[in-house]
């Protein structure tokens, strides 16, 4: 899977991947993401990370994967 910054952002952020580069994250990321989803995922990752899980302030009010998230400080990001 190709790794753009949002994936690597969100992946990190939700511990889908915990790997340090983007090739890591990559192949983590094939590993977990069920091969019903893959086709998909790629752009549910980036538009997540564009659009809702952005880098400086996200908005974790509106998140639909809050709950599961492990983004250590989304406490002070919460809307």
């Amino acid at each position: 899977m190709a790794v753009d910054t949002h994936i690597f952002r969100v992946s990190n952020r939700t511990r889908l991947s915990t790997r340090q580069g983007r090739s890591g994250s990559g192949t983590k990321l094939l590993k977990v993401i069920p091969a019903e989803f893959m086709l998909h995922a790629h752009h549910w990752l980036i538009l997540h990370g564009r659009y809702t899980c952005i880098a400086r302030k996200p908005k974790c009010g509106q998140c639909p994967v809050y709950d599961v998230c492990g983004f250590r400080n989304k406490s002070d990001f919460v809307e």
